[in-house]
């Protein structure tokens, strides 16, 4: 039994394999809240809560007085046949030129195969606007499954009441990019710890040591690409410098010339610079210009591809890319999964890899030597 599940999937499942194995036929009377509650250490409500979802699902029908009995085909054709669900629900923070489109594609291709229709819906990474899709959602009957990109998961999000309320309707979810830790949802994502360590060893191989940082403040995925950031230059014993971090907001990325100032000032004594995207990368390297600081031969810069597009001055950025397409394949994939059983919690984080261009100059003294 998996540890990983709340108290009442566990129950669930418990009686999905049961079915499965055969130990359950059709007809058969289920254990009592009580056996139940007792077998599994839990209280008779949440055992309560367990049966009402397979009974909503239609794998069981109670009994006033009676008890709990197994329906024919374990409920689960019944289920869709009955319901005819067949739409699968995309909702994400925003319109993006180059990963969204990337992403879709897979989704779509996915689920035009097994003949599924799709929704586009879009929170433009604002709280109010996803509470606002969530309750929409709540109240649609149509709904075969939710691929939902949540918003700011960096910061505590007031919606989980809204995610917990599509749980118990038993509507699948798979969180993509990103995911709210507080909530029992797979994920399908890019392995973003390994995103930032990955593009900071790039640099220290190539003998780089001052190397600075440039975050974007209000993504949900900024701890992990720090964290990777942090992890590279601890395992090469050198000292994290907070005056060579630099944080931002959306606002400030989309006018980062305002802060041109802050920036060069915070970059003077490095050699290179780990960006959070290549949207800031791309506004860095016009920055430099303006500055006379050439790349690479003064500053090299390193991104996490997210333009089609990354170059600017006959310079093209070295990135971490990862497959979005695959990403969106999947992310559709487990969808219909979860559809199918309802107890698939599987999480996928595909691995990136670099794209070289020409924005990373090799030092003479290289990392590991003397």
């Amino acid at each position: 039994m998996n540890g990983n599940i709340s108290k009442y999937q566990q129950v669930i499942q418990w009686v999905q394999e049961r079915l499965k194995s055969g130990e359950l036929t059709v007809g058969q009377k289920l254990e009592s809240e009580n056996e139940i509650s007792q077998y599994f250490g839990i209280s008779r409500q949440t055992v309560r809560h367990a049966l009402s979802v397979l009974e909503k699902k239609g794998v069981i029908e109670s009994r006033q007085g009676s008890g709990s009995y197994i329906l024919p085909g374990n409920g689960m054709e019944k289920a869709k046949k009955s319901t005819g669900l067949n739409t699968a629900v995309i909702v994400s923070t925003y319109i993006d030129g180059y990963i969204f489109p990337n992403v879709m594609r897979g989704m779509i291709r996915v689920l035009e195969k097994e003949k599924w229709k799709t929704r586009i819906m879009f929170t433009n990474n604002e709280f109010e606007t996803e509470r606002k899709v969530l309750r929409q959602l709540l109240e649609d009957e149509e709904i075969g499954g939710i691929i939902m990109e949540p918003v700011r998961t960096e910061i505590f999000n007031p919606n989980l009441d809204d995610y917990r309320a599509l749980c118990e309707k038993n509507i699948p979810i798979i969180f993509l990019h990103s995911y709210c830790k507080e909530l029992d949802i797979p994920h399908v994502s890019v392995n973003d710890r390994k995103v930032g360590y990955m593009a900071v060893r790039y640099l220290l191989e190539r003998g780089h040591r001052k190397i600075a940082g440039i975050f974007k403040l209000d993504d949900g995925r900024v701890n992990l690409r720090y964290s990777g950031y942090v992890q590279a230059l601890s395992e090469s014993q050198i000292e994290i410098s907070n005056k060579n971090v630099i944080w931002m907001d959306t606002e400030e990325v989309q006018d980062m010339y305002r802060s041109k100032d802050r920036i060069l000032k915070r970059l003077e004594d490095c050699t290179a610079c780990f960006c959070y995207s290549d949207e800031i990368a791309v506004r860095l390297l016009k920055i430099c210009e303006m500055a006379g600081i050439a790349i690479p031969e003064k500053l090299s810069v390193i991104s996490v591809r997210n333009l089609e597009f990354s170059e600017w001055g006959g310079v093209t950025l070295t990135s971490v890319t990862y497959p979005l397409e695959e990403l969106g394949e999947k992310a559709a994939s487990n969808i219909l999964t979860l559809w199918n059983n309802p107890m698939f919690h599987t999480s996928y984080e595909c691995e990136p890899k670099i794209e070289t261009g020409n924005s990373v100059k090799t030092l003479k003294q290289k990392y590991g030597e003397e």
